[in-house]
């Protein structure tokens, strides 16, 4: 910086001093005129960004020492390579202004947490709901509005919630709102949790019963021995829940299935009063079952965690676990310790709370509820649990083996000229090492999450794939969070309704008109590079790995129409639609179905996946299942398994294969078919 640049900053940050206790920034003080008297000083060209919100004429600041940073202006560059249409992010300029800001505040004490829950249920309606600032049935800029929302940035721990100028007469006091996160919660593992498992000789099924003598559903695990196929048999039941306790209602998720360990997981739903209607809270139960007997299997631990079930991973011995604790509405002078509000566990009944440090708070427009995440290793339950929690929550959950990442949508305090603000991004990291987990560090992108799996980990790189505006972007973060390369202007003017990481490449799915995916080559994390495309018309969800040179895409063209196509990307520069298969006719997928009801078994290079048939003359509709054999490069019918022959809802929704048996499986029976003769050995009812 020259001598007259620094004389100019050294007589703004002088003024800004005094300023500073009111909050407030006399004209000189203004972005455009602070940029005017440094242009003035030096005539290169500079680009200077500060970091506030505009209300009206007076640039609210957040604390005292957040305004000195403020004045720091921070030089940013952003140059892009234009590469076949694709941009190529060389610095990642925008985000430099959010660097000084903490992403999530470490808790030193109670008194911390305390607070900030206090302003979080401060910051929300009296509904319960909660809006951005300008949303809702707000009529007018008041007063008391206005400095509602000052309070909160000088108090630092909602310093960037979205806020819109104060408005002329004749404007409206409206904010854009963030957008939706993308659905569906991601966990993926060397096991995946499901609703059937197999073990080779034993199948895991989960379903409901009846209790005999109250009438009311009981979650189930049914275990069937199905080798020998000719005598299959339900030999044992897990009884999951209390049909005697009517102030609880259990719902079993999902399984988990490693050697001799069968994990059930659950949501537990607690009611004040037999009958009411609305729950009082839930929380999580993973049931730890030893079946090295199947016919007699043993209750191990039972870890009872607070909030909904989100989503979790078994990665060799450890299983995560990721809970959502709503934050109950407390009274002024609540003891908060006491009121339910620390997030707590317990195994086998011992309470465990968790302490001040292992509580992390998020600042960009935090959530009324806590992200809770838990890490017990399953082979020693005498290990710790590793244990911590986030005060303000998130939208989006990515859990892998040695990563939880957990993305928020945000809208920025800064504004265009047109006053409308920008969706962003925070993305925070959390390291696993064991069963003890670390705060790495936080990023925040432009946009919000793409649709799928839009958070990937690799080798300690994060990768991301967002939206903005129809400009679709890919970043690559290295372990601490620091920006390494990206690409942006992806398949721009189309909506993306699917991101998938499947080995060295992601795949950006577009809908619109023209669907197409386009392959980013991301080999070599430091230069990420746009490939080829390939038409995904008619399925722009899911795209199943077969190899890690094949891909598998399988849907709905018309209600009538199911396309499924194999893909060869053994160069992604070069894709090729290696074989085209139509089932057509009176074939529909199964609207029950989702993306875990494909089988696919890529040692014996065979997938399934079920379908309704329907007969019209007859008037009657048949759950079936159908097998394809892709071994030699092209999909190859194997056969249609008719799991009944009066389909009422009772849908195969699952299908397993066992040496050359096929076992289809809905929630009222299973039934094993010879895959050769698609013929019926044998059916075992399990409800």
């Amino acid at each position: 910086m020259k001598k007259t640049d620094k004389q100019t900053m050294d007589m703004l940050r002088e003024e800004l001093a005094k300023s500073s206790e009111t909050a407030k920034v006399p004209l000189r003080l203004q972005k455009e005129s602070v940029v005017t008297m440094l242009k003035s000083s030096d005539k290169s060209e500079k680009d200077f960004s500060l970091k506030t919100g505009n209300k009206r004429n007076i640039v609210v600041l957040r604390r005292i020492t957040a305004a000195a940073a403020v004045i720091a202006v921070v030089i940013i560059a952003a140059l892009y390579v234009n590469s076949g249409g694709v941009k190529i992010i060389k610095t990642d300029s925008f985000y430099k202004g959010y660097e000084s800001v903490e992403p999530v505040k470490n808790a030193r004490s109670y008194e911390d947490i305390e607070k900030a829950v206090r302003e979080i249920l401060g910051s929300k309606s009296s509904d319960g709901k909660n809006r951005k600032p300008g949303e809702g049935d707000v009529k007018s800029p008041t007063d008391s509005v206005t400095k509602g929302v000052v309070d909160r940035l000088i108090e630092g721990y909602s310093e960037y919630v979205a806020q819109s100028k104060l408005p002329s007469d004749s404007d409206k006091y409206t904010v854009e709102t963030v957008p939706a996160a993308a659905e569906g919660v991601v966990s993926y593992g060397d096991f995946r949790a499901d609703i059937v498992k197999n073990d080779g000789e034993y199948l895991y099924i989960v379903t409901t019963g009846v209790d005999e003598k109250t009438g009311t559903t009981l979650e189930q695990i049914k275990i069937v021995k199905a080798v020998p196929a000719e005598q299959m048999q339900v030999v044992s039941t897990l009884v999951l829940s209390d049909g005697a306790d009517s102030s609880t209602v259990d719902e079993c998720i999902e399984i988990y299935l490693k050697n001799n360990k069968l994990i059930a997981l659950l949501n537990r739903y607690s009611y004040s009063m037999s009958g009411s209607a609305a729950f009082d809270s839930v929380s999580t139960v993973a049931v730890h079952y030893d079946i090295s007997d199947p016919t007699a299997p043993k209750k191990l631990r039972e870890h009872i965690q607070d909030g909904r079930y989100v989503t979790s991973g078994l990665y060799e011995n450890s299983l995560s676990l990721v809970t959502e604790k709503s934050i109950p509405a407390v009274s002024a002078k609540a003891d908060l310790e006491a009121s339910g509000v620390i997030p707590s566990y317990s195994i086998d009944g011992s309470v465990t709370k968790l302490s001040a440090e292992e509580i992390f708070i998020a600042v960009n427009d935090p959530e009324a509820s806590y992200l809770f995440i838990t890490v017990t290793d399953i082979t020693d339950y005498q290990a710790p649990v590793g244990k911590l929690a986030v005060l303000g929550c998130g939208k989006e959950i990515y859990c892998s083996a040695h990563t939880v990442a957990v993305a928020r949508g945000f809208v920025s305090v800064d504004a265009d000229k047109n006053g409308e603000h920008s969706s962003l991004t925070e993305i925070y990291r959390f390291n696993i090492t064991g069963s003890s987990i670390a705060f790495s560090g936080s990023y925040i992108v432009k946009g919000s999450l793409a649709g799928g799996i839009s958070v990937d980990e690799k080798s300690g790189y994060l990768r991301a794939a967002t939206a903005e505006s129809g400009s679709n972007s890919f970043y690559i973060l290295n372990e601490k969070m620091e920006f390494v390369s990206g690409l942006t202007e992806i398949l721009p003017g189309d909506k993306i309704k699917s991101v998938k990481h499947i080995g060295s490449n992601a795949y950006f799915v577009a809908g619109g008109e023209n669907e197409e995916t386009v392959i980013i080559d991301i080999s070599d994390p430091s230069k990420p590079v746009a490939a080829g495309t390939i038409s995904t018309e008619g399925f722009s969800k899911e795209l199943y790995e077969i190899s890690g040179t094949a891909l598998l895409g399988i849907g709905a063209v018309t209600e009538d129409t199911i396309n499924i196509s194999l893909f060869d990307v053994s160069d992604p520069e070069n894709p090729k639609n290696a074989s085209v298969y139509t089932l057509e006719g009176d074939f529909s997928l199964l609207s029950e179905a989702d993306s875990r009801s494909v089988m696919l078994d890529t040692d014996k290079k065979i997938f399934g996946l079920p379908i309704v048939n329907r007969n019209p003359s007859a008037g009657t509709e048949i759950s079936a299942y159908i097998l394809f054999d892709v071994s030699e490069g092209v999909i190859s019918p194997i056969g249609t398994y008719n799991h009944d022959t009066s389909y009422t809802g009772d849908a195969a929704v699952r299908g397993t294969c066992i040496d050359g048996t096929l076992y289809t499986v809905s929630g009222e029976r299973v039934v094993a078919f010879s895959i050769e003769d698609c013929t019926v050995i044998s059916s075992q009812a399990i409800r």
